[in-house]
């Protein structure tokens, strides 16, 4: 299984990294929602854990990008955020196709638990 991790924080994109690697998955990571994006069209990953707040395209507008494309169906999205946190946030990310919204911070072991959850949910 691919991965693709988006945030802009290194510190973030290092740890959410070694958490997939020691699962078994292949990682990529992408500092902003556009360089993902471009990543995107060249490899589609399974799953795309995003932040929201980052510079040139945050975390809702890459969901939106890729839900409109038929080829990305099949790709779980995670928003997985500090910033936005209100049930109003939730709702909106749940909207534009996120299929899972995941709040900062959560303990290493949560956090796995809850993408592994959100996996096996949502896989085809």
């Amino acid at each position: 299984m691919d991965a693709l991790i988006v945030d802009d924080n290194e510190d973030g994109r290092i740890i959410m990294s070694t958490l997939f690697k020691e699962k078994g998955l292949n990682v990529s990571v992408a500092p902003n929602g556009k360089i993902a994006l471009d990543m995107i069209k060249e490899s589609t990953p399974d799953i795309i854990v995003t932040d929201i707040l980052m510079p040139e395209m945050d975390g809702f507008e890459l969901c939106r990008q890729i839900r409109t494309n038929p080829d990305y169906n099949h790709v779980i999205i995670i928003i997985y955020t500090g910033s936005y946190k209100s049930e109003a946030d939730i709702e909106l990310g749940h909207a534009i196709g996120a299929n899972e919204y995941i709040t900062k911070p959560q303990e290493p072991c949560v956090l796995t638990q809850l993408i592994e959850k959100a996996i096996l949910e949502h896989k085809n």
